[in-house]
């Protein structure tokens, strides 16, 4: 798959030009504004930052915009982007400045992994320079943070100084609020109180812990948690270098006054080489700055029509959920540079302030039908087998007609045990009644005319434990979770549907209590996944497996809070989880390929637990459910962002339903009901009231099947 253009088209309600700039693409929109490719009328390519006119109204916004652009110049064209032109005032306000080329850090990272050590300090010393130009024109930057860093071929340039200051002017900070991003906040501006260049110390030691090793130095989270860590807890340095860690254990000590200063800083950071920045930075980098670099010269996207059914279009002054400087890019060393930073720093207050949100949307559809049966929980994915649709329901199973919602027969196969099918056989669990001692799996024909003799018989095992699991059919095996009778371990169990005994055996975590054990297999590219829990851990074990002697060739333990996905999201190259951030896995060697939205806004975690859904993937593009700011879309192979959804003012995330994508529409639950996004707007096109604690969408994308607790009701999917 070709990598995305950085470039994305500009839509109807953007303007022609602004000052003397014409626009020609979008490069990134947030919850501040918009970030525009553009080029002068003297030929000039820039970056041209707007803000939304509706924040434009709020004159201390004015303010803070106009010392951003005085902030932009005086850390000047070495550490940050040239400013070509501003004008504060305008009606709509305006930032240009040069385009520069690379990505953000955090984008750097999840593209070639943590950067080596002389990188790292070629880095440290470049952003310490930075700081300590700004500091000595008595500016501080606030909100230092890997998304407001851009990697060039020459060096690293700072960006985005929506939330900067002088320093002790406190106007512009309201009194009980802490200012910036809680990931990279010092312990003085976490607590709402004076951050001065120390604090930017700090949080430049917590960037380089990123850049050196992938993770922020006080974890993820909500914001909550995350300021408390920022304040009392001791910074996480695994993975930093063991020259390095020393030096910034001491940036960031929570005493600002034994921080180092920045020019002290920058002396023990630079590499003792000559060679050029360039040098070390991974393959995978250096490839999308190239990318980036051919994009300048690429025509343009046509602009976006105005959408039939809505002629006015979406309000121009809307502003995006939250705050995403995905996309930023900055120039090259030939000349191009840019700061694409969409929006503002973001301001968390006691309480959180308002958001803009999506408008009502219209009228849903009426259900296709409604068909009851009581919802068993973990088996309550309707399957597809031939033209039949086959639900568990209460204490047996249902086939229905999916076009009609009919029922049309009843194949007696326990629901205690998922339904498991390859498209034209179902198989299930036998029901276990006095005198049944093996554990046994039947197979259905598409007909149902009646009980058949098992496909396996499994001796040896507890054929009346209801926790055990017939996980999939994969060619000619079955996978199941099953309990021993003899000793009451645990194992995951492999048999042949051809000959009916058993291939192999791996032992396996035993649950904790009703329903806490958690497993699921697939078939994938190279194997059997696994995926298991049990108990009150967070640890989710990944492993594949081969399928024929259960071998494994990867195995990966990593935190996953809340539900265990039962549907795993894979494709060709990567398994897909969410947690604290949205991460994939290759199916390869079980590596992390990417990991998108670690230390980024979205809002407080749903429920305590995981701030990213249970994801669902489609055409190269992973959807999940992201904090309280509803549905991401992310590339699936680079994990840069592709957008974000427009939530309506009501949404309360529901994090653990996986998502169904449409050709037209992404389906997503929240705690209200069912919502469709559009995949143009990105805004809800319409909701229906329903508790639905599964969507299954029909193989061949025509129905989508919402599962409550006594009811599944069917919608047509467009």
């Amino acid at each position: 798959m070709a990598p995305r253009s950085p470039l994305a088209p500009l839509t109807h309600t953007d303007p022609e030009r602004l000052g003397e700039h014409r626009l020609l693409a979008r490069l990134g929109s947030g919850g501040m504004g918009t970030v525009y490719l553009a080029r002068s009328a003297a030929g000039r390519v820039v970056a041209l930052k707007t803000v939304h006119a509706r924040i434009a109204a709020d004159a201390s916004f004015r303010s803070r915009f106009r010392l951003e652009a005085d902030a932009a110049r005086v850390i000047g064209d070495r550490y940050g982007a040239r400013v070509f032109g501003a004008d504060p005032l305008a009606g709509t306000p305006w930032l240009a400045t040069e385009y520069v080329i690379g990505p953000q850090l955090d984008e750097a990272v999840r593209l070639g992994g943590p950067l080596p050590e002389p990188a790292v300090r070629e880095l440290g010393a470049d952003l310490a320079r930075a700081l300590g130009q700004l500091h000595r024109s008595e500016v501080v930057h606030r909100d230092l943070k890997p998304s407001n860093i851009l990697i060039t071929a020459t060096g690293p340039k700072v960006i985005d100084f929506g939330i900067a200051r002088a320093l002790g002017d406190e106007r512009l900070t309201r009194v009980g609020s802490a200012a910036g991003t809680p990931a990279f906040m010092s312990p003085e501006q976490a607590g709402g109180l004076e951050h001065t260049p120390a604090g930017d110390v700090f949080a430049l030691a917590g960037v380089l812990v990123f850049a050196a090793s992938g993770h922020a130095p006080f974890g993820g989270g909500q914001a909550a948690d995350l300021l408390y860590r920022v304040r009392y807890a001791e910074p996480d340095l695994t993975g930093v270098p063991e020259g390095l860690a020393p030096l910034l254990a001491r940036c960031l000590d929570k005493d600002p006054a034994r921080r180092p200063p920045t020019a002290e800083l920058a002396r023990w950071l630079a590499p003792s080489g000559d060679g050029a920045f360039a040098d070390g930075l991974p393959g995978p980098v250096l490839a999308d700055i190239a990318r980036r670099a051919a994009a300048v010269w690429e025509q343009p996207p046509p602009r976006l029509p105005a959408p039939a059914a809505d002629p006015a279009g979406p309000d121009p002054a809307e502003p995006r959920p939250g705050i995403s400087r995905r996309r930023l890019l900055t120039l090259t060393a030939a000349g191009f540079t840019a700061t694409a930073a969409a929006a503002g720093g973001a301001v968390w207050a006691w309480p959180d302030g308002k958001r803009s949100a999506a408008a009502a949307p219209q009228d849903p559809p009426a259900p296709l039908w409604i068909f009851g049966g009581r919802n068993p929980g973990r088996a309550g994915s309707p399957v597809r087998v031939g033209p039949h649709l086959v639900a568990a329901a209460g204490v047996g199973t249902s086939v229905i007609d999916p076009a009609s919602g009919r029922s049309l027969a009843d194949p007696h196969i326990a629901s205690s045990g998922r339904l498991t099918t390859d498209g034209k056989v179902l198989y299930g669990l036998r029901t276990w009644t006095t005198g049944v001692k093996d554990l046994a799996v039947l197979a259905f024909p598409q007909e149902y005319d009646g009980d058949r003799p098992p496909v396996v018989t499994l001796a040896g095992f507890d054929a009346a434990e209801d926790l055990n699991d017939l996980l999939c059919a994969a060619g000619d095996t079955a996978v199941l979770y099953a309990k021993s009778a003899s000793d009451g371990r645990w194992f995951l169990v492999a048999a042949s549907l051809a000959s009916g005994r058993e291939l192999w055996r791996r032992p396996a975590p035993a649950p904790a209590g009703l329903d806490s054990a958690a497993v699921c297999v697939k078939p994938v590219k190279g194997g059997l996944l696994s995926c298991l829990r049990a108990g009150p851990s967070d640890t989710l074990a990944l492993s594949l497996h081969d399928p024929a002697s259960g071998a494994e060739r990867w195995q990966r333990s990593l935190p996953v809070p809340g539900a265990v996905p039962y549907q795993l999201a894979t494709d060709e190259n990567h398994v897909y989880l969410g947690a604290d951030a949205l991460q994939a896995l290759r199916l390869s060697d079980g590596a992390p390929a990417w990991s998108f939205g670690q230390g980024r806004d979205m809002g407080p975690k749903p429920y305590g637990q995981r701030r990213y859904g249970v994801p669902a993937v489609r055409d190269g593009v992973v959807y999940a459910n992201e904090g309280a700011r509803g549905l991401v879309a992310v590339d699936a192979l680079t994990g840069a962002e592709r957008w974000s959804e427009i939530p309506l003012k009501d949404f309360r995330a529901a994090p653990d339903t996986t998502p169904a994508v449409g050709a037209r529409y992404v389906y997503a639950m929240d705690m209200t009901g069912l919502r469709a996004v559009d995949l143009r707007t990105h805004r809800p096109a319409w909701r229906y009231p329903t508790p639905a604690t599964t969507l299954t969408p029909d193989p061949d994308n025509t129905r989508l099947y919402a599962r409550e607790e006594s009811r599944m009701l069917a919608f047509p999917m467009e």
